[in-house]
């Protein structure tokens, strides 16, 4: 039961790329970067006001496409346990939280050199690559960051949607 909570609440998402099998990042970047070439070319049409502040007048602008590319491989690659435990801090129950800490907490790493293996050590920082977790602390950040974005910039609404699917 311990373990099926936190399943349903890190399932890869359809632009989690690298979370899923047979895909990689760059076939997420190749799409990312198809959209905004696509979007170049496309125009809407917005009411401004004129100059002389009476009536509005019809305009053509360009659709824009905000990208923000963020490199997660090395995110949370130095950061300590203790601080990895507290970010999740929306997960609910406490059972949750407890295997969260269990999970990150005595994980040991080898280096290995040919067929040399090297001496076990125990690993005090860091998500364990190819896992969920890397990815689902680090879609609150892009997310939040990406909002910012938004609202920083008059952008239009349809490419809001758009780019916020592609996220």
């Amino acid at each position: 039961m311990v373990l099926r909570r936190p399943l349903c609440l890190w399932t890869p998402r359809p632009h989690q790329y690298a979370c899923r099998s047979m895909r990689t990042t760059t076939m997420q970047l190749a799409h990312l970067i198809h959209e905004v070439e696509h979007n170049r070319t496309d125009y809407f049409q917005v009411n401004l006001p004129k100059k002389s502040g009476v009536g509005s007048q019809l305009h053509c602008r360009p659709h824009r496409a905000p990208l923000v590319l963020v490199d997660s491989s090395k995110a949370f690659e130095f950061i300590g346990y203790r601080v990895l435990s507290r970010l999740p801090a929306n997960i609910p129950g406490v059972n949750c939280r407890r295997w969260l800490r269990k999970f990150l907490r005595g994980r040991y790493a080898k280096t290995r050199v040919g067929n040399r293996n090297g001496d076990r050590s125990s690993t005090l920082r860091g998500v364990p690559q190819g896992s969920v977790l890397g990815t689902h602390f680090c879609s609150p950040f892009t997310h939040t960051h990406f909002s910012i974005c938004l609202t920083a910039s008059q952008v239009p609404q349809q490419t809001c949607t758009r780019m916020t699917s592609l996220l």
